[in-house]
């Protein structure tokens, strides 16, 4: 049914002012061109809404009964109209975002304080999750985009590389006793579990460095293999974005290490692209971030 925002207003200014005259002259419209709006809405419904004679103008049973109903879709139209405007002005939104801890730990945080304090009409969430499910989450739908490191499959997805995060070795600063870097191979390895995505990558590299280290812990999280190499346990291969949020300090070295695979941390979304005003600011602002600082970022 063919009913437009133009006719609604006019026949419900009609039912308020009982007068074609005061209308068209609040509607800035010709009195026949009023009139043409009002039959091409009843020809529409096939109802008659309005008698008019020569001095006044008046609903008819059906035409009471239909401006309640055009009331309420009019209301509806303006507020669509309404909620469009603020969302695509930034004024409201919703933003759910998935993310590596590394990435949840270390810089996401502070982008999202600053783009909430610039639009605190939008909502923003966090899920923070290893790169299987951050990768599930986003072809599911539950979040409408990752920063994770680039999957293996990207099936009907979109990867978007924002910066590189290779991985560094770390290892107390006394267990090299003032050698050479090369003295971390005689320590024992701390790994992280199989099934997280940086052991393939960390033992990947201590392949190409020659280094045959049998694994003498084995834990799941960063922050726990960074807590063994500060016991002076061993060392420990991590991305070097987790150096910002772990306790690195003066007692650990930070060593740069070749490595056969670089690994990068970006954009994940889903295919095709339907990104929402406020998803649209936000991943400006991100890249932009990197793009920025890119020669002044130090992990």
């Amino acid at each position: 049914m063919d009913i437009n925002f133009r006719q609604l207003r006019a026949f419900i200014l009609i039912a308020e002012t009982s007068s074609f005259t005061r209308t068209s002259e609040k509607l800035h419209v010709s009195q026949p061109a009023l009139s043409y709006i009002i039959r091409k809405l009843e020809e529409t419904i096939g109802l008659q809404l309005l008698a008019r004679n020569t001095r006044s103008v008046e609903l008819t049973p059906a035409g009471e009964h239909f401006l309640l109903q055009a009331q309420a879709m009019l209301r509806d139209m303006e507020n669509a109209v309404h909620d469009a405007r603020e969302t695509l002005n930034l004024n409201r939104g919703s933003i759910r975002l998935a993310a590596l801890p590394t990435a949840a730990a270390s810089f996401l945080p502070e982008i999202i304080a600053a783009f909430m304090r610039d639009f605190p009409g939008v909502q923003v969430s966090l899920r923070d999750g290893r790169a299987g499910e951050v990768s599930h989450w986003v072809q599911s739908g539950e979040v409408d985009i990752g920063i994770t490191s680039r999957p293996e499959d990207l099936s009907g997805l979109e990867f978007e590389a924002l910066m590189d995060d290779n991985l560094v070795l770390l290892v107390r600063r006394d267990a090299l006793a003032g050698s050479t870097d090369e003295r971390w191979q005689s320590l024992p390895y701390i790994a992280l579990t199989p099934d997280t995505s940086i052991r393939p990558l960390a033992d990947a590299a201590l392949g190409l460095l020659g280094v045959k280290a049998e694994c003498s812990w084995e834990v799941a999280h960063m922050s726990t293999a960074a807590a063994l190499v500060r016991a002076g346990l061993g060392f420990t291969l991590l991305p070097a974005s987790a150096t910002r949020f772990l306790r690195v300090d003066a007692e650990v070295e930070v060593l740069q290490i070749e490595q056969p695979q670089q690994r990068s941390l970006g954009l994940l979304q889903r295919k095709p692209l339907k990104q929402t005003p406020s998803m649209q600011a936000f991943v400006r602002r991100l890249s932009g971030q990197f793009c920025e600082g890119a020669e002044e970022t130090v992990f």
